[in-house]
């Protein structure tokens, strides 16, 4: 901007600057921001395989009152520390001796491992901020950089609550049939997981999208189930694949085929026993945007179209459904007071009134 004999000259806006300054008048930048915000609800169903391998002790079994204990390992003659839970607890029991009938098989001598399996349905939700594709075409032809409406990568995070429940009320073994099953102290299990997330955009193809997610974070159980101050849990992590669905910019619906792997274990100064968990689900999700235009209450009713109204930008539709189509006004049946005709009822609309 220069002075030129008292009056002012001011330089003109390139097509660049032109085009923000017209942004910032026609829509909120408030809204633009939160657009960029992802909202995800999924409901998973899922099916869970579990091991416990049991290493450094000896797994007893006493014929009289039918008794599973462990014990660490060079305590098979006169234990000390013996333990007849030790999944939820160790909880301890008191033997004098093992009895010469007990049938002992020591853990450093053979793979010793009790599984079970069951079912896992967890609820989630998730928050996550979207950073978009750039069109490379429009780049490379003008110069300028222009983002696209698809999503590039997606980084939140979110919470999800679920119960384990096992199918069998006892984990098996196929060391020794005479050991036979570990009768489970508790057949249901309430957890609850944080976790962050990467989602990236592999594929697109109109309105479906195939994203790979990536999930990780930390989980604990209802503190009445397991012994808090026993149990240390190890971070989990998930890996799946979204089957995405555009129904609008604002409103989508995926499939998440799912593995997830999560463990805890048990300890105290004698014994350590781990416990591992491989979850295999299919997620249900929707994800939902923060429109960055909003209804126009005046002529959204006969503007199906985003449009420019009283120098602001408008959607005509629901979030829920297309935000821009190439036909017709919306589909209504109104007769206008005082009027020969009315408006026709069509359920692809009238192509005449783009």
């Amino acid at each position: 901007m220069s002075s030129v004999g008292g009056f002012t000259v001011q330089e003109a806006l390139t097509p660049e600057e032109r085009k923000k300054a017209m942004e910032r008048q026609l829509v909120s930048p408030v809204r633009k921001f939160i657009n960029r915000f992802n909202f995800n609800i999924e409901k998973s169903y899922g099916y869970f395989s579990y091991k416990s391998e049991l290493t450094d002790v000896s797994v007893v079994r006493n014929p009289r009152g039918d008794l599973l204990y462990i014990v660490p390992l060079g305590e098979e003659t006169s234990p000390s520390n013996a333990f007849s839970n030790w999944m939820t607890d160790l909880t301890p029991i008191t033997i004098n001796r093992i009895d010469d009938d007990s049938q002992i098989v020591r853990t450093d001598t053979t793979s010793f491992v009790y599984s079970n399996n069951g079912r896992y349905n967890p609820l989630s939700l998730r928050v996550s901020f979207s950073l978009k594709k750039v069109d490379k075409t429009h780049l490379e032809t003008t110069g300028e950089r222009r983002y696209l409406e698809e999503d590039l990568l997606r980084i939140g995070g979110g919470i999800g609550w679920g119960k384990m429940k096992f199918r069998n009320p006892a984990s098996t073994q196929d060391v020794d049939p005479f050991l036979r099953n570990y009768t489970l102290p508790e057949q249901e299990i309430s957890t609850t997981k944080m976790y962050g997330s990467i989602t990236y955009n592999a594929y697109s193809l109109g309105d479906f999208a195939i994203l790979a997610d990536v999930q990780g974070g930390v989980w604990k159980t209802k503190t009445s189930q397991l012994n808090q101050e026993l149990v240390t849990y190890d971070p989990f992590f998930n890996v799946g694949v979204m089957f995405q669905r555009s129904f609008s910019k604002y409103f989508k619906g995926y499939i998440r085929p799912s593995v997830e792997m999560r463990s805890y274990t048990i300890a105290n100064e004698q014994v350590s026993v781990p416990h591992n968990f491989t979850i295999f689900s299919i997620d249900f999700g929707l994800l939902l945007k923060y429109p960055t235009y909003p209804r126009n209450k005046y002529k959204a009713h006969m503007v199906q179209m985003e449009h420019v109204f009283n120098g602001k930008m408008y959607r005509g539709r629901p979030f829920y459904r297309k935000q821009n189509p190439r036909y017709g006004q919306r589909r209504n049946s109104k007769k206008e007071p005082g009027s020969s005709f009315s408006i026709r009822k069509d359920k692809k609309g009238d192509k005449g009134n783009d």
